[in-house]
């Protein structure tokens, strides 16, 4: 299972983070959060970088990309296909064609699956999150039973209110084919941005425990 830690902005945290078995880390360009990310850091080149971004600009994603040496965007706001498209578009005329873009659905109810597939042809991967007042950082989750009816084209992150106490029923949602991976954030801090790395150990543990099972 794929493991990705998300909201990360403080450089000594981040690098304790880094030596943990984690697949990506994400990065919030978004002014409003609590959690945006200001300082460019170095990752072990196991580890991914993803930066998360909300109805942004396609020049300023871009120079994200550049800057902050992105392999994956996570688009996080009311983009459209369309706009999904030229991104790739932009992004390959610019000597970034290897970055990948992952969408984020926000899910409360069956019908906020509508329309995802109508972006298959554009992103790489689906990230699915808890419709809630704010831009990801809700700390609840969906029905998850919901996946069970479900039949994505592109691999799944589960993402919204996980903590420590669900590293068995994420491994089974695993095991059963429904996700890809998991993306934590809010439920192992000590504050905004700022990661429990004895809690994210733990988890990671109970994950691969759980995935022998």
């Amino acid at each position: 299972m794929k493991v990705k830690v998300c909201g990360m902005k403080h450089p000594e945290n981040i690098k304790a983070l880094s030596k943990l078995d984690i697949d990506y880390m994400g990065f919030i360009f978004y002014k409003k959060s609590p959690r945006f990310a200001e300082t460019e850091v170095e990752l072990p080149n196991t580890i991914q970088k993803v930066g998360v971004f909300v109805n942004e600009t396609l020049e300023i994603i871009l120079a994200k990309v550049k800057s902050f040496g992105l392999n994956i965007i996570q688009l996080h706001g009311h983009e459209t296909p369309e706009f999904c498209e030229q991104l790739n578009q932009t992004l390959a005329e610019a000597g970034y064609a290897e970055v990948k873009l992952w969408k984020v659905f926000s899910i409360k109810s069956p019908s906020d699956f509508e329309g995802i597939e109508a972006y298959s042809f554009y992103v790489h991967g689906y990230l699915l999150d808890t419709k809630g007042q704010y831009r990801g950082g809700n700390g609840e989750k969906f029905d998850w039973q919901l996946l069970q009816k479900q039949n994505f084209s592109k691999p799944v992150m589960l993402s919204g209110g996980i903590g420590p106490e669900d590293a068995e029923q994420v491994s089974q949602l695993y095991r059963d084919g429904l996700i890809a991976g998991v993306d934590i954030n809010s439920g192992f801090e000590d504050e905004p941005g700022l990661k429990n790395i004895t809690l994210v150990h733990k988890f990671l543990q109970n994950l691969r425990t759980y995935e022998q099972v």
